[in-house]
């Protein structure tokens, strides 16, 4: 006839073999979950943080490029909140004037799409158009530069002395290439190139 063993001889057992009891098991699975969801909950989005995002006078809508283009984006980076804080640090070491550049800031929004010959004219256009509704909403021109193959235009807001947001619109015929970036937060237009050569942004690089 075969025993049943309780749990208690379930425990007794494990602790004579010096393997935990099950009581041990269970708090430091417990222990784990604890941690795991804490750490999750780093990169759970916060609603309203995005909405006072949003609010941020620095801040453009990136997605509005989407109407100008048939075809879906094909670079999207949305570099902000914690994981923005957590690429500042991994960059403290290496150069730390850019991890304190990058801890200014509050988000980094990109949009590129490929660029067909034929769609350049109108691409170029649009951007003009995008260019001046961001002047008619308090935006400053700072570069405008038009060639036969490329269109490139940078603009700052400002609150005070300080820059609180950055917009670089940029159609390249040659790299088949139209591009929206979007900089959020406090930004020393001095050391941009830092944070182009950092994300291996072309168009602030060259800025």
């Amino acid at each position: 006839m075969k025993s049943i063993r309780t749990v208690s001889d379930v425990k007794s057992e494990s602790s004579r073999d010096g393997v935990p009891a099950t009581g041990t098991r269970a708090s430091s699975w417990l222990l784990f979950a604890g941690i795991l969801v804490g750490l999750l909950g780093l990169w759970t989005p916060d609603l309203r943080a995005q909405d006072r995002l949003q609010d941020d006078p620095g801040y453009v809508d990136v997605d509005r490029m989407n109407s100008w283009f048939d075809e879906e984006a094909t670079v999207e980076v949305n570099v902000k909140g914690a994981l923005l804080n957590m690429i500042a640090e991994a960059s403290r070491y290496e150069d730390p004037d850019l991890a304190r550049m990058l801890h200014r800031l509050k988000a980094i929004q990109v949009r590129a799409y490929e660029l067909s010959s034929s769609d350049f004219g109108r691409a170029s256009g649009r951007l003009k158009d995008f260019g001046r509704s961001l002047e008619q909403d308090g935006w400053e021109t700072v570069v405008r530069a038009r060639q036969d193959d490329e269109h490139v235009e940078m603009y700052l807001r400002s609150r005070g002395d300080r820059i609180t947001g950055m917009v670089v619109l940029g159609v390249d015929r040659s790299d088949a290439e139209a591009v929206m970036v979007n900089i959020v937060g406090e930004i020393d237009p001095d050391e941009i190139g830092r944070i182009g050569r950092k994300f291996n942004f072309g168009v602030l690089d060259k800025n």
